[in-house]
């Protein structure tokens, strides 16, 4: 009876451990931006509506570091997208056409220094003082917005030729 009890508490230790989540997160590894031929993976979006035009976000920082920023932690080799759309809020199944997006970017390696973002690279805008890096044609997707997840995709075009595509799909911050 003694060795089945114990049996019987190794099988119920197996079973919870194989049957536990890795990842407490809903985000997927499939998050990404891809410029041409360089991926990068993103971990959090960030949703801010302000008065007509909601700013979307996403960063390979995790939640837990973007929070880490507001009290003073700075962050190097940051990845970050932001995009400015003229909307009161993002609706789903909605696809927001260039027109609809007032600002565009994606800057690679940068820092977050005070909570405010610093340096970095342009990969793609829709508007600088590189013609090349401007977009001219895109859009993006809101597969889903609700309470608890994000899911949308992207797809721009650069002047110079380059493609650009995005997906994300998980949790997200909600500054208002």
């Amino acid at each position: 009876m003694k060795h089945l009890k114990k049996i019987t508490f190794i099988f119920l230790t197996f079973l919870l451990t194989a049957c536990s989540s890795n990842d407490d997160s809903k985000t997927l590894e499939a998050n990404f931006i891809q410029v041409g031929e360089s991926s990068f993976e993103m971990k959090t979006a960030v949703v801010e509506p302000s008065l007509n035009s909601v700013f979307l976000s996403l960063t390979n920082n995790t939640e837990a570091e973007i929070i880490a920023s507001f009290s003073g932690t700075t962050f190097n080799n940051v990845d970050y997208f932001s995009a400015r759309i003229n909307a009161f809020d993002l609706l789903t199944g909605e696809t927001y056409n260039l027109d609809a997006i007032s600002r565009v970017e994606f800057i690679v390696d940068g820092d977050v220094i005070d909570s405010e973002f610093e340096n970095g690279f342009s990969q793609f805008y829709k508007s600088g003082s590189n013609s090349n890096l401007e977009v001219v044609a895109g859009s993006i997707t809101v597969i889903d917005y609700a309470v608890d997840v994000i899911s949308l995709s992207f797809s721009f075009t650069r002047s110079d030729g380059v493609e650009i595509t995005g997906v994300y799909e998980g949790d997200y911050l909600y500054f208002d």
